[in-house]
């Protein structure tokens, strides 16, 4: 199905990468991931509002940061948040003319028709590391409405990132069991899509006390795989 992702910014995404526990669960581990890697320039790929790099250039002082995304939207939001230089661009079509230290690609590739040639894109912009964060496990009707091609297997994963010329350094596993299966499979029974999230005081509550029950979550099982890849 066709997805507009300027709509899915405007609408759902902008709030939820404020304040959905998952998403600030993934850029604290992004960030531990990274950390102590002596990385000095950083693109994130589907950078959306900037929240990754933002806590990225927070915790760990990087400069030099570029993010790029399809939805300009999305990009407005992003440099609000964190300087750094901004673009639009589909790397199912395009690549960036230099290379990083770390590309960093956060729930994206799950979305692109042709998996492998994106990453082999990111191939050709890593000068050392890829970080690659996606969903694992079956598919739920919500990931559908937001426009998933498909959720991968850790072992699936792994040989594409190999076949594109990366090692695989180290792999989180995240959710078990608060996240997954409990939250994603209650949200699809009562609702079939994952709820917006607002800025009112109860919505603030629900989403702060879910981010500390997911601290009890799992890092070697669950839905949300990421996985560290060095360019060889």
């Amino acid at each position: 199905m066709a997805v507009d992702y300027e709509e899915l910014w405007g609408e759902t995404w902008g709030e939820m990468q404020d304040l959905g526990p998952v998403h600030r669960h993934s850029a604290r581990l992004i960030v531990e991931t990274i950390r102590g890697l002596g990385v000095r320039s950083i693109v994130d790929v589907g950078c959306g509002n900037g929240a990754n790099l933002e806590a990225i250039h927070k915790e760990l002082s990087i400069a030099d940061i570029t993010g790029v995304d399809v939805s300009e939207q999305a990009l407005e939001m992003a440099r609000k948040r964190v300087p750094g230089t901004f673009r639009t661009l589909d790397l199912e079509k395009e690549t960036l003319d230099r290379t990083f230290d770390l590309v960093l690609t956060s729930q994206v590739i799950e979305h692109l028709h042709d998996d492998d040639g994106f990453l082999s894109k990111l191939r050709a912009m890593s000068e050392r590391y890829v970080f690659v964060a996606t969903m694992q496990g079956r598919m739920r009707k919500s990931e559908v409405h937001i426009g998933h091609l498909r959720n991968y297997t850790r072992a699936g994963l792994e040989q594409q990132m190999r076949d594109a010329g990366f090692s695989i350094e180290k792999v989180i596993e995240w959710g078990f069991p608060f996240y997954s299966p409990v939250y994603r499979s209650l949200i699809e029974y009562i609702g079939g899509q994952t709820a917006n999230i607002g800025y009112s005081s109860r919505d603030r509550a629900i989403a702060n006390a879910l981010y500390h029950l997911y601290k009890l979550n799992m890092s070697t099982k669950g839905d949300v795989l990421m996985i560290l890849g060095k360019a060889v």
